[in-house]
This record gives C-alpha cells, structure tokens and sequence, in this order.
C-alpha cells in the first residue's frame, strides 16, 4: 500500500483560472495536474546553461581587438579623412 500525505497549497487565483481550461481539456483534476508536474520535476535533470565563449581575442593577442582600436575606429567613422 502507498503511503499519502495530505497537504495544503496556495494557488494563486489566475494560475487555476488558467489551469482549468486544460484540466477539463484533459479531464483530470488539479490534484492529478499537480502531482504530475512534480513527478515531472523529479525525474527531468535540470539543464545547466552556460554561455558559449565569444571573445574577439586578448591583450597581446595578434588579431585581438582592444578598446583603443574601437575608438580609433569610432573617431574615424566619424570624422571623414581627408587625403593630405
């Protein structure tokens, strides 16, 4: 025999208002909507991010961008060369 615990949850009301198209849809109760989610929880493995590395380059790098090649950059756009 399965053991069962009775407890009580504050459900926001628009979260149930939103809840219960889907209940009908599926014609379960929010109590089986419930346990279903945190079985789900349980089981999926949280996916970890991490952000790819998207570096232009580094001090003393070659091909590396530093801020003063940006501003240089910025300075020239906008104020036109002339030929001297």
């Amino acid at each position: 025999m399965h053991g069962h615990m009775r407890t009580t949850i504050d459900v926001p009301d628009d979260l149930l208002k939103r809840a219960r198209p889907l209940l009908a849809e599926r014609k379960m109760t929010f109590r089986a909507l419930v346990i279903d989610a945190v079985e789900r929880a349980i089981e999926t493995p949280s996916v970890s991010f991490s952000l790819r590395d998207a570096a232009v380059g580094y001090a003393g790098d070659d091909g590396g961008v530093s801020s003063d090649s940006i501003n240089r950059a910025i300075n020239e756009a906008r104020e036109p060369s002339f030929p001297g």
